[in-house]
């Protein structure tokens, strides 16, 4: 049956898949106690793989013309859960049991929508092994400078992101425009910053700081209805200079100057 892409739902299928199918298969170390989430099965190359390793494999797609193509090469399998739907409608929570892992060539025009929902049900899925853009995982897995973001501090809160390996844009069809990364999110058993502050509290601070990139972090905490000179004093006991921006500040800086600026 051949399948023609669609653009609407952002679909870049790999074309050599061998080689990066083994390896994401390698570093994401799905074993047979491993229920598995696949976002974005496709035509299901990567879905077999886990099938074979995986207790369980739900695969959630959106695109009803790829339903035929992949119950008839899975649907015998009673290990195989298809669920057609937009994920990001989709409750994920009943579909898993606890510690439950992630493992997907997700659609990059949601990536930072589906990370987020994933994050939302980190109570049942404990590590995400992903494939997004390069800059995006260049982004999220930063620990200092520009590539910095809202999204890496999202991330680095919940848990620890690793940049596994790139994915030249040669590999896929139809060609993107940039290449890729498989990168991971492994979640915080502990919950070691969730316990220290809550979410309201921390990203009032860390989107505040990055309100406007070109400012520095004294202008943009002053629009959190601090004087300058308030901010200048809190930042000081953090050895924080008055002219660093929010992109080269670490979490635990961040959680500092909230707890400062909370007990004022």
């Amino acid at each position: 049956m051949s399948f023609k892409h669609k653009k609407k739902y952002g679909q870049n299928f790999l074309t050599d898949q061998d080689e990066v199918l083994a390896k994401i298969m390698e570093v994401s170390g799905v074993s047979p106690e491993d229920e598995i989430i696949e976002i974005g099965p496709g035509e299901g190359a990567l879905t077999g793989l886990l099938l074979e390793e995986a207790a369980k494999v739900t695969c959630i797609e959106i695109d009803t013309d790829l339903e035929k193509i992949l119950r008839k090469k899975y649907g015998q399998n009673e290990k195989f859960n298809l669920v057609m739907g937009d994920v990001l409608d989709v409750n994920i929570g009943e579909l898993i049991n606890n510690n439950a892992k992630v493992v997907a060539n997700i659609p990059y025009y949601i990536t930072s929508p589906i990370i987020n929902k994933i994050i939302d049900n980190r109570d049942k899925i404990t590590e995400m092994y992903i494939m997004v853009q390069k800059e995006v995982a260049e982004r999220v897995c930063a620990d200092s400078g520009k590539e910095r973001s809202v999204l890496t501090l999202a991330v680095e809160y919940y848990g620890e992101a690793e940049y596994l390996f790139t994915i030249p844009k040669a590999f896929f069809t139809p060609m993107p425009k940039v290449d890729s990364a498989f990168m991971s999110i492994k979640f915080y058993q502990d919950k070691r910053y969730e316990s220290r502050i809550t979410e309201e509290v921390f990203f009032k601070y860390v989107k505040a700081a990055f309100s406007n990139k070109r400012k520095n972090i004294v202008n943009n905490l002053a629009t959190l209805g601090y004087s300058k000179d308030e901010v200048r004093a809190i930042i000081a006991q953090l050895n924080i200079s008055e002219n660093e921006r929010a992109e080269n500040l670490t979490i635990e800086e961040f959680i500092k100057l909230a707890e400062i600026c909370e007990n004022k």
